[in-house]
């Protein structure tokens, strides 16, 4: 018979193992939760560039990892002021990626232009304080990424600000990526050198140089951040394969010179171009230019002779951005041809055929002038414009063409001129020239006037937040906007992607071809139209100065 003693000493040595194996079990349990979650809290870390960078979640969210402010050259600075980017040299130790870079050197024409946007909205502009964080060492970019486990490369979006050249910087509020990111891409924004400090040709800049060309510095600074890229995004869980350029105004502008320059060659596969197709036409070179440069630095006190780039280079950026409005004024904006990074003009390149492949999406906005026109618009404000646009000899035909092109009144004509010899024509150019390269090209016309916005209309930028998914709190909207929102972040994403904006749910955006003016209106609707002005612009484009 068996002792009852004996049973329940074993039946208690039994539970006290089956209990110290559940202890146990539990104590891995929370000690692997609990490993989970200081994974969650660590800052994410990513070596790139021979450094060891430490970013931010975004907002607590553990998916987006953000990383500001990484160096992509070395500081444009003393010596290197007015030369191409150097490489940056790379830092010892884990270095710190959570805060912006500064903005390049510029006067306060950004705040100054979203005040405007304000008070013709009916809004305070009172909430837009003045940039104040300016430094000539601002060759920095930043990326929203998702994906840092990398096990399937991302499509890569490479954001190019607008600002004439002169103003903006990469992180503005509605520039940043992390909706974006949430759509499948990794976001990359750059900042590049403006102005003069990024655009001046010089005679002495020129003497001194290897290669005999001054100005485009900009331009290589934006260079050298995809190459960047290209050397790093994989890192991030970026595809560096499948890289997509984006910009507006003068960042699409500068786009469509980096289509055309030999420089920029494999550096992206795809390019958005919003309002950007304005310096097709450009053919100034760098002596042109640098007639600019010589008055600037004339204005500075600095005159020729042994030690004029000492003292060229001695001058505070802060001078020299304050000198501009009055010593040459609308200068240091452009690409010019200078041989190396422009062959020759863009024009030129892109009628030859020579220009790197990309598949594009392009546009333009319906109204993109209407902003910058004095109020009332008359015949006198028409004319003096079709002086600016149109060689002599020619502007009763473009008139002509102009007012069987707009059955309006005279604001509508003068926002068609100065609009379609900026943008829309120029952008209807760079479609045809790059359809002969590629069948994806796509064409947009982007016409959403948001609430409020009678004094504005479809105005020049306005797609912006759209595009992003950033509006500003201070921005009217309606349902109507929230859709177009949803419908463009998905277009530009999925083209991104797979170099086609069409994708499950989406209106159908046909492909833009030869003699064909078919584009995709974003507008209250979203639909495929007809409309593009081209028998305007065809006489517009023989005709211009």
């Amino acid at each position: 018979m068996s002792d009852p003693a004996a049973t329940d000493r074993r039946k208690s040595a039994s539970a006290s193992i089956r209990r110290a194996r559940l202890a146990s079990l539990l104590a891995l349990l929370l000690g692997s939760i609990a490993g989970c979650a200081n994974t969650a809290l660590r800052p994410p870390s990513v070596e790139a560039g021979a450094e060891i960078l430490i970013g931010v979640h975004l907002d607590g969210d553990v998916k987006t990892a953000v990383f500001r402010g990484i160096p992509y050259a070395a500081p444009p600075t003393g010596e290197l002021r007015w030369r191409p980017p150097k490489p940056h040299v790379p830092r010892a130790g884990h270095q710190g990626a959570s805060r912006f870079g500064s903005a390049c050197p510029q006067l306060q024409g950004n705040p100054d232009w979203y005040r405007d946007v304000a008070r013709k909205f009916g809004r305070s502009p009172d909430a837009i304080a003045d940039l104040t964080d300016i430094q000539e060492d601002c060759l920095y970019l930043n990326l929203w990424s998702r994906n840092l486990s990398g096990d399937t490369p991302k499509p890569v979006m490479v954001w190019i600000h607008g600002g004439g050249n002169i103003n903006g910087f990469s992180h503005e509020p509605n520039y940043l990526g992390h909706n974006l990111a949430k759509r499948g891409v990794v976001v990359v924004s750059i900042n590049y050198r403006l102005g003069a400090l990024g655009f001046m040709a010089h005679p002495a800049l020129t003497a001194e140089s290897d290669r005999t060309v001054s100005g485009n510095y900009g331009l290589l600074d934006q260079i050298a951040a995809l190459e960047w890229v290209r050397d790093n995004i994989a890192s991030f869980g970026g595809d560096p394969d499948r890289v997509t350029v984006f910009g507006e105004s003068a960042g699409a502008a500068d786009i469509g010179t980096l289509i055309a320059s030999p420089l920029a060659s494999g550096l992206f596969r795809r390019a958005i171009i919003q309002s950007g197709g304005y310096p097709l036409h450009n053919t100034a070179t760098v002596s042109d230019d640098a007639v600019l440069g010589v008055k600037l630095m004339s204005a500075l006190g600095v005159g020729d002779g042994p030690g004029q780039l000492e003292r060229m280079r001695a001058l505070s950026w802060q001078e020299i951005v304050a000198a501009v409005p009055g010593a040459a004024p609308g200068g240091f904006t452009r690409a010019v041809v200078d041989g190396w990074l422009l062959p020759k003009p863009a024009a030129e390149i892109f009628e030859a055929g020579e220009q790197n492949p990309a598949e594009i999406v392009i546009g333009s906005n319906a109204n993109e002038w209407l902003m910058y026109l004095t109020q009332p618009v008359n015949e006198k404000q028409l004319h003096a414009a079709l002086k600016q646009r149109v060689r002599e000899g020619h502007r009763a035909e473009v008139l002509v063409a102009l007012n069987k092109a707009v059955s309006g009144d005279v604001a509508a004509k003068l926002d068609l001129l100065t609009g379609g010899a900026d943008f829309h024509c120029p952008s209807l150019a760079i479609a045809d020239a790059q359809r002969g390269l590629t069948d994806r090209v796509y064409v947009y016309r982007f016409s959403r006037v948001r609430p409020d916005g009678e004094k504005l209309l479809a105005y020049h930028g306005a797609e912006i937040p759209y595009v992003f998914d950033t509006a500003d709190a201070w921005l009217p909207a309606d349902e109507v906007d929230r859709t177009l929102t949803d419908t463009m972040v998905a277009y530009w994403t999925q083209f991104a992607k797979t170099g086609d904006p069409n994708g499950a749910g989406l209106p159908n955006w046909p492909a833009f071809g030869p003699r064909r003016d078919v584009h995709q209106d974003l507008g209250d609707e979203v639909r495929s139209a007809r409309g593009l002005q081209r028998e305007f612009c065809e006489v517009l484009n023989r005709s211009r100065l």
